[in-house]
């Protein structure tokens, strides 16, 4: 049910009920590790952004970039820090369905999946003042990365023969409007972060300035990923180790959680698909 736009917070309410309105993740998905072996606890929290047609070449960009900056604060506060496991990550991942999210994720054998959850939403309110708190040189600087690993060359001819036949490939599944590869299409998702210069040469995007792309971050930021945005979509799936089968079998059954397959078969029935048009 993930690759399905999740709801938002009203919407979760609309499908189960006033209860869920409390809890600032409405959807929470449960599952039991299979190894009676197995150890360790894990939660992935995902927040969705939008399908890539919808975000466009800039959406995805903000998206990358913050994605960037988000990796070493996740793994400094939640495994250096508090300690909380081997695996930490915060990653940008695309579904099966089309649509996009910002994927919190952390492994640990010494703490359940609701505390795990708890943090990695404190760390999400975290990480928006640190971006806050930012200088613009740092955005400046970390655009420029995420810019030169996009147009990271191919060495092989065996990569650049990928590359484009990836291209030709992708056109597959649409209309004869869409047939066309669009070869430079990762050109002009790393011009949307080449800045200006002092002489004022730069990109056509439309963010010319450091100052203008920490604005478009914090703007993108708080549409998606902010505990008081009504465009929030974020479901967290936890695996809990055996040990731990008694708490993990005190959800079932409350509104909101999800520990069956006719839980998700419910649930996707209630869910609209993103659209499969391509962002280019």
């Amino acid at each position: 049910f993930r690759s399905l736009r999740m709801p938002n917070k009203a919407e979760a309410m609309h499908i189960f009920g006033e209860s869920v309105g409390s809890r600032e993740v409405p959807i929470v998905y449960e599952d039991l590790a299979h190894s009676e072996d197995e150890e360790n606890n894990a939660v992935d929290l995902m927040m969705q952004t939008a399908s890539s047609f919808e975000l466009g070449f800039e959406g995805l960009a903000l998206q990358e970039l913050i994605a960037s900056l988000a990796y070493n604060s996740a793994f400094n506060q939640l495994r250096t820090k508090e300690q909380l496991g081997y695996i930490v990550a915060a990653v940008v991942k695309k579904s099966t369905g089309g649509g996009n999210g910002l994927h919190v994720i952390v492994q640990s054998s010494s703490t359940l999946p609701p505390e795990l959850e708890e943090r990695c939403l404190r760390w999400v309110e975290q990480f928006r003042k640190e971006l806050e708190e930012m200088p613009d040189s740092r955005f400046a600087m970390e655009a420029a990365a995420v810019k030169a690993n996009l147009l990271e060359k191919d060495i092989k001819l065996a990569e650049e023969i990928s590359s484009v036949w990836g291209e030709i490939l992708s056109t597959v599944p649409h209309s004869e409007h869409f047939k066309n590869p669009d070869f430079d299409r990762i050109e002009k998702f790393a011009d949307v972060l080449t800045l200006d210069d002092k002489q004022g040469n730069g990109s056509e995007s439309p963010i010319k300035t450091a100052a203008q792309l920490k604005e478009k971050v914090l703007e993108f930021y708080d549409k998606y990923f902010s505990p008081d945005s009504p465009d929030r979509r974020v479901v967290s799936s936890r695996v809990y180790n055996r040990k731990a089968k008694a708490v993990y079998e005190e959800n079932i059954g409350t509104p909101g959680f999800i520990s069956s397959y006719d839980d998700s078969r419910k649930l996707k029935q209630m869910l609209t698909a993103f659209p499969t048009a391509p962002y280019w």
